[in-house]
């Protein structure tokens, strides 16, 4: 990261909002379930799947948790409704894990079960360190119970993701494989670019040998895009085992480029009121979005 972009990044918390989400807007659907549906209509329209996140984690009172619950169920039945092809990822912090964690799997249980109702799928995204084993720990018992309309997420950067990958396939495990944003030591997570580009090559081709029932590819990275592209002709991995992944505002020629060649593209789609976490995460993790925030910030644009 540039140094003017690293002073940029690290003035964020005294960024106005209103200029944070101007910048924003382009990472998110908006507040509402219209403006997610608006969004997925679109990109069903130009080719791609959707899945829609409903912003908010790290909640402090169940009752959050219970109306985000309330909230995914309403978008699964719009879904429905209005035929759309998407479908739902969750963080299990905003279903009240780590607060919990009984009301947390009920929470998660219910949903998932709807969405099978409705032949539909939910996604369980990865977060934070502190909650690894807990999240690998609900989709296990997920799984167990015998649904198989549920996914986990992998993070490439840690340490512990082969390992996690190896047991998980056991299950017959469908992943979704990104490189992982959030900050960790460097004890459990790989911080170097080119020793994370590598892990995430090799959890690939782990996860596609060891019998994976569907890959999500989430990745914005021009290198890896271009690694799996190869991986999937020499291994001649059939269509309905994978699909690449990518976030609402982000890699648009790649995602063109790659649904012009036939290949399936899912866009995360996320909406809420609770969109300025999230929207930071974006920022810091894209110091090229320096330059915008800082012009936002002297009003020169």
């Amino acid at each position: 990261m540039k140094l003017f972009d690293r002073a940029v990044v690290a003035t964020l918390p005294l960024v106005p909002r209103a200029i944070v989400r101007k910048i924003a807007d382009r990472y998110i659907a908006g507040e509402t379930i219209e403006d997610a549906m608006r969004v997925v209509r679109a990109l069903n329209g130009a080719g791609c799947e959707a899945t829609i996140d409903v912003l908010g984690e790290f909640i402090t009172d169940f009752k959050q948790a219970e109306a985000t619950a309330t909230a995914y169920r309403q978008v699964l039945e719009r879904i429905t409704t209005e035929k759309l092809r998407a479908n739902v990822s969750i963080k299990l912090t905003a279903f009240g894990l780590g607060l919990n964690d009984d009301g947390c799997l009920a929470l998660a249980r219910g949903l998932v079960a709807r969405a099978k109702e409705l032949n539909n799928f939910v996604r369980i995204d990865m977060e934070n360190s502190p909650y690894t084993t807990k999240t690998l720990g609900v989709y296990r018992r997920l799984k167990n119970e015998g649904f198989i309309n549920c996914g986990v997420v992998i993070q490439a950067y840690m340490r512990r993701s082969p390992a996690d990958v190896a047991d998980l396939l056991k299950l017959g495990t469908g992943f979704r494989l990104c490189k992982g944003i959030y900050v960790e030591t460097p004890e459990i997570a790989y911080k170097d670019r080119e020793e994370v580009r590598n892990q995430y090559k090799s959890l690939l081709q782990q996860m596609f040998e060891g019998g994976a029932t569907k890959v999500g590819i989430a990745t914005h990275d021009p290198p890896l895009i271009e690694h799996a592209r190869q991986l999937l002709i020499d291994h001649k991995i059939p269509k309905e085992r994978y699909e690449f992944q990518m976030l609402l505002g982000v890699a648009e020629e790649w995602r063109k480029r790659l649904v012009a060649e036939g290949h399936t593209v899912r866009v995360y789609v996320p909406f809420g009121r609770e969109w300025y976490g999230y929207s930071i995460r974006r920022i810091k993790e894209n110091p090229s979005i320096a330059g915008y925030v800082a012009k936002g910030m002297f009003g020169l644009g």
